[in-house]
């Protein structure tokens, strides 16, 4: 009877897991979001304005476009970040064999790094 339960157990942990990586959100439903800010940093500085229109990579969009582009993978999460101390995003993306990796992309610049 124990050793039911253990692959009973087991089982569920299996099912739950591979749910986990074959329900997750894409990109499109962060950045559809009508309150989200997609530039780097905030929107209300008007020196910070003056910034990102001289961004290479003015917009989560086109950042996610550049790692694609590199990177074969679904987008599970796009954020504004911190580059090498540029102004840029940070792209989670996973694999077709299930492997969650980062991509930042320097908007200053345009320089792609895979962590």
């Amino acid at each position: 009877m124990q050793r039911m339960l253990n692959i009973n157990a087991i089982m569920f942990g299996l099912i739950l897991t591979i749910l986990s990586l074959t329900s997750v959100p894409s990109y499109a439903a962060w950045y559809s979001s009508p309150h989200a800010s997609h530039s780097p940093g905030p929107n209300n500085n008007r020196q910070n304005n003056n910034q990102n229109s001289n961004l290479v990579v003015a917009s989560a969009q086109h950042a996610v476009q550049i790692a694609q582009s590199r990177y074969s993978g679904k987008v599970l999460k796009v954020q504004s970040a911190n580059v090498n101390g540029h102004t840029g995003y940070r792209i989670k993306l996973l694999t077709n064999d299930g492997v969650i990796f980062y991509v930042l992309v320097d908007a200053t610049n345009g320089a792609v790094t895979r962590n």
